[in-house]
């Protein structure tokens, strides 16, 4: 058998190939000799990730007459699993396999000659039968768990092991802790306990129909890069035992590294390094898992111009102004990645940051093609046929380099029959389906979702009765700031402003009216810690905004400042109302005494000083407020939970299980407070029915007419007080 199928290397004959087969319900045979001939291995190829992906066999003693499925060809079904195994018969060791399923039947005949062949898919592409099936799971899942929810066998039966998670030595990102153990119930991630290692990556997103292996787990994968670059990825490591680890570049002197010799007799190589796909201004789009939309929108204090602030950059092109690192002569690449559904902000920007390492530089990408053998780094031969996506390879004299240059095996497909092996390779350890885009240059490889969205455009403007301006203000929380907006403020001054704030503090009495005020923190009455203003007779009353007739606003930035006019990193609540007669009354209220065990009610309490409140107190922190409907689907029976009838709330941001203040990160990831909130999501407004169109006297003489009123909550500023400073800016009629 062996002198039938045995292949010579270029050092000795090292070994032969071994073929396996198991029908579906049915025991492992060799067929490696079947009929008294050699089956014959046409192709196999490997990729990163998924290893296994296509191989062929030639049967020569079988023919288009014969019953498969029957006698001796019982295992030739569809579905049957095919092992391709190395046996070794030399000095050396080199475990080599191919695992796949046959999905294919080639036959022909013609005259006295007659062919059979059979397609082979790799193993973990049995996933691919089935479609990632949306679910809407309450509670956001690690990436590492809706991937082995993936590869769960009794969810999608293909015959593979469990999924296997490997984290590198030195890997020490580990679940954040939650400081009340019952917080957060369906928001807390899915599967993970605190102090126990994972990836960071979580999202509500279970598929959308696409198949689970190409489509939904790839998806996963696109994104997952830890620290410095490096991506998680998917292989079989053997006897159809899939494993999620990091693919990470070796150290140079790692022994298993392949050697070849640019030039030598055997070697051909076809290189690029093809500046069309590098990119060093990287801008993001995405929206969490709690709704929150994000885009590094900015927009200026004159509201005149809108501009995206990138997620990631090279000093050297981005800022073009106010940068001592900028370089004119370096031409800029922007490119704009979509993120994946319920990835955050603070998440995002370290997937940005890991997509410029990999492609600040564009990296050399290729083929080489061998037809003589190789040898490991610790001098070893090493057979050409059995090298598979994954390995290293070190390309000796590549561009000068004295050690050579390190390349990633992304795919690798081995001729049988020329005995060559041809391997896509790529210096910045990419994933296959990405170096085959650079390659092809058909799309932009950066983008690791893909997808058409049609625009759609408007010429309406909603407000030409009672238009929309930023010079009287429109959109300034609150309204006395349109001065700091419009005269204080450059253009190029961004969110939260600190470098004005500090020259233009709330503790001087020129600038308060810059500013909202809420007292130090009230510690037994709920009620005295939501800002307020005198108006109307009455002593307390929501913060009256000029907006306009009606529209959509972009962007909604808020941050709380300290009297110096540095950023107080609190956690607050704000929100927006219709109704001017608004005030803390009408806010949600302790439903019972959040104090008075043991039915008390459970709410977020400030770190900084203990608090007593009480029964019927506003607050917006409490486990219920704002919600109508239960968990379980029933009704709250206390309307007091609720904002009282008539108040006409737009939009608010701030509850008890994500409170505001902790942009660009969430409370419910672990993130500390930064006192910020941005939110890219858009929402609208419209005042149209509160306007006399038919005469324009009477609404010019309205106080409130065009007005929103704000309500904010914050107890979380101990002793001192805490101002607040924000705008709203427009959506531009016409545009979308």
């Amino acid at each position: 058998m062996s002198s039938l199928t045995a292949q010579r290397s270029e050092f000795s004959q090292v070994g032969y190939f071994r073929i396996y087969a198991r029908p579906p319900g049915g025991t492992r045979r060799e067929i490696t000799i079947f009929r008294g001939t050699p089956v014959v291995v046409g192709s196999a190829t490997t990729t990163d990730p998924f290893s296994e992906q296509t191989a062929s066999l030639e049967l020569p003693q079988v023919t288009m007459w014969d019953n498969l499925g029957d006698g001796d060809l019982d295992w030739c079904v569809p579905d049957a699993d095919i092992d391709i195994v190395f046996q070794p018969m030399g000095p050396y060791t080199f475990n080599w396999r191919w695992e796949g399923f046959i999905v294919n039947f080639d036959m022909s005949v013609g005259g006295s000659e007659s062919s059979f062949s059979v397609s082979l898919k790799g193993a973990l592409y049995g996933l691919d039968d089935y479609l990632a099936k949306p679910a809407y799971p309450k509670q956001p899942i690690p990436y590492e768990h809706l991937i082995r929810r993936a590869f769960d066998q009794s969810r999608n039966p293909c015959r593979l092991g469990p999924l296997m998670m490997t984290f590198p030595d030195g890997w020490d990102l580990r679940v954040p802790d939650n400081n009340d153990p019952e917080y957060l119930n369906f928001l807390k991630p899915w599967g993970v306990s605190t102090g126990q290692l994972w990836t960071g990556f979580t999202s509500r997103s279970t598929g959308s129909w696409e198949p689970v292996l190409t489509g939904h787990v790839q998806s996963l994968l696109t994104v997952m890069f830890a620290d410095g670059g490096a991506q998680w990825t998917i292989r079989n490591n053997g006897y159809r035992r899939p494993e999620l680890y990091l693919r990470q570049k070796p150290h140079s002197s790692d022994p298993d590294i392949l050697e070849v010799d640019l030039g030598a007799p055997g070697v051909a190589l076809q290189v690029s390094k093809d500046y069309t796909q590098r990119a060093n201004v990287i801008y993001g789009n995405g929206q969490d898992d709690a709704g929150v939309a994000f885009n590094g929108m900015q927009v200026t204090p004159n509201g005149d111009a809108t501009y995206f602030k990138p997620f990631a950059y090279s000093p050297v092109s981005y800022p073009r102004q106010g940068n001592p690192s900028f370089i004119s002569d370096v031409k800029p690449k922007e490119v704009m990645v979509q993120f994946q559904q319920g990835v955050s902000e603070d998440t995002a920007l370290k997937i940005a940051q890991a997509q410029l390492y990999r492609f600040n530089e564009p990296g050399i990408t290729g083929t080489l093609t061998l037809t003589t053998d190789v040898r490991l780094a610790s001098g070893q031969p090493f057979p050409r046929l059995l090298i598979q996506a994954g390995r290293t390879i070190r390309l000796k004299g590549m561009l000068g380099i004295r050690e050579g240059l390190l390349v990633h095996v992304t795919a690798a497909t081995v001729d049988f029959k020329a005995l060559s092996v041809t391997l896509t390779i790529d210096s910045k350890y990419r994933d296959e389906l990405t170096v085959e885009e650079v390659k092809a240059r058909t799309k932009d490889a950066l983008t690791p979702l893909r997808s058409l969205q049609v625009g759609k455009y408007s010429n309406t403007v909603q407000d030409l009765f009672m238009p929309w301006s930023y010079k009287e203000g429109s959109g300034c929380i609150p309204l006395g700031s349109k001065e700091f907006f419009m005269e204080k403020l450059p253009n190029d001054a961004t969110f939260p402003y600190t470098d004005f704030t500090t020259t233009f503090p709330p503790s001087n009495p020129n600038y308060a009216h810059y500013y909202i005020k809420i007292n130090p923190t009230n510690t037994t009455d709920s009620n005295k810690n939501w800002a307020a203003e005198a108006r109307d007779g009455t002593a307390v009353m929501s913060i009256p905004i000029r907006m306009s007739q009606a529209g959509s606003i972009k962007l909604s930035q808020i941050a709380a400042y300290w009297g110096d006019g540095t950023v107080a990193p609190v956690r607050f609540h704000v929100s927006v109302y219709a109704s001017d007669g608004v005030a803390a009354d009408a806010m949600p209220k302790f439903p019972i005494d959040p104090d008075d065990p043991p039915g008390a009610v459970k709410f977020l309490k400030p770190d900084s000083v203990s608090v007593n409140y009480g029964v019927g107190q506003a607050n917006p922190f409490f486990e219920g407020a704002w919600e109508r409907i239960k968990p379980d689907g029933t009704e709250y029976d206390n309307d007091s939970m609720l904002p009282a009838n008539g108040s006409e709330l737009v939009i608010g941001w701030g509850n008890y299980y994500e409170p505001a203040g902790y942009y660009p990160g969430r409370f419910s990831k672990g993130a500390s407070r930064t006192g910020q909130l941005s939110d890219t999501t858009a929402w609208t407004w419209d005042l149209t029915s509160r306007l006399a169109l038919t005469n324009p006297r009477l609404t010019a003489n309205e106080e409130y007419s065009g007005m929103l009123f704000v309500q904010i909550f914050c107890d979380d500023q101990g002793t001192q007080p805490v101002y607040f400073l924000g705008r709203f800016f427009r959506q531009e009629p016409g545009t979308s």
